[in-house]
């Protein structure tokens, strides 16, 4: 498995606009349901609650914006539906997916950039996709290299450790087994089973808190 992260500041598009507010954007779900019409599940994390009104005005009049729905909405959070019509500015989603790769991790929308991961069993697939999205936009490739299917980027090793630690009990508590019983039947030193568990843990929790 490979996988590729890059930044999209993409051409056209309601996410450019983004950049004018204080409050923080990511998209969970992107779909393509054509090859000209997207659907984005997008969370806003609220600055203040003025920009709730302020961002439901820009999406109301933005011009590839078909249509949104305010799926959820408090003082702290926004979700929106967003449906766009890609057929003058292009679709990422659509773009990875004709060329034989998946998103594995959800996109931020961080000043006007969208910043996403595609992953492709296949580099020539990723690499392919990256030359189409490259016209998008301004492009930057942040990095392409090989990846676990899981998209947490473990080695053999760390991988090994960490799903033996969750088997044998490391990780409830109390505890079921000690480093140095895990490190016994691993048939490795301790300090070893503790840098693999320490780097596998850090590799795990920043994924999902997008580091």
């Amino acid at each position: 498995m490979f996988e590729a992260k890059f930044k999209l500041r993409h051409r056209g598009c309601w996410t450019c606009g983004l950049s004018r507010f204080k409050s923080d954007f990511v998209t969970h779900v992107t779909v393509s349901l054509t090859p000209d019409f997207v659907q984005d599940v997008t969370e806003v994390s609220l600055a203040c609650q003025e920009e709730a009104v302020l961002i439901k005005e820009y999406f109301d009049g933005n011009g590839v914006v078909v249509r949104f729905n305010v799926l959820e909405e408090n003082e702290k959070k926004l979700f929106l539906q967003v449906f766009t019509d890609t057929s003058s500015i292009g679709s990422v989603v659509h773009t990875i997916l004709k060329n034989k790769c998946f998103v594995p991790k959800r996109v931020p929308l961080v000043d006007g950039w969208e910043v996403w991961c595609v992953a492709s069993y296949d580099k020539g697939f990723i690499r392919r996709a990256i030359e189409e999205i490259k016209i998008l936009g301004d492009f930057e490739l942040m990095y392409l290299k090989r990846s676990t299917f899981d998209g947490f980027n473990l080695s053999q090793q760390q991988e090994m450790v960490i799903k033996a630690a969750l088997e044998l009990g490391y990780y409830r508590w109390p505890r079921g087994i000690s480093v140095k019983e895990l490190a016994r039947r691993l048939r490795l030193n301790k300090a070893t089973v503790l840098e693999h568990l320490r780097k596998a843990e850090i590799k795990v929790v920043s994924r999902d808190f997008g580091v």
